[in-house]
C-alpha cells in the first residue's frame, strides 16, 4: 500500500474497516474499543498506517484463527 493514508481502509487488506470514530457524527465507540489486539498484528501495521487507520474485525479475526502471519 502506498500514497495518502485513507483511514477507512485497514492497512493490512486495505478493505473499509467499520471504523465507528471516522465520521463527525460519531455513533458511540467504536467495535474495536472492546477488542484485544495481539502485538503480533499491530506489528504488521506498516509505519505509515500507525494510529492512523484501525484494523479491520475481519483481518482481527483471521489473525486469532492463525490464519494471518504474525
Amino acid at each position: 500500500m502506498g500514497g495518502e493514508v485513507n483511514p477507512a481502509a485497514c492497512p493490512l487488506c486495505g478493505k473499509h474497516n467499520q471504523c465507528g470514530n471516522l465520521s463527525e457524527q460519531r455513533i458511540g465507540d467504536c467495535w474495536c474499543r472492546i477488542e484485544a489486539f495481539p502485538a503480533g498484528l499491530l506489528e504488521q501495521v506498516p509505519s505509515a498506517y500507525k494510529n492512523k487507520a484501525c484494523i479491520c474485525k475481519s483481518c482481527l479475526d483471521r489473525y486469532k484463527r492463525g490464519n494471518l502471519p504474525g
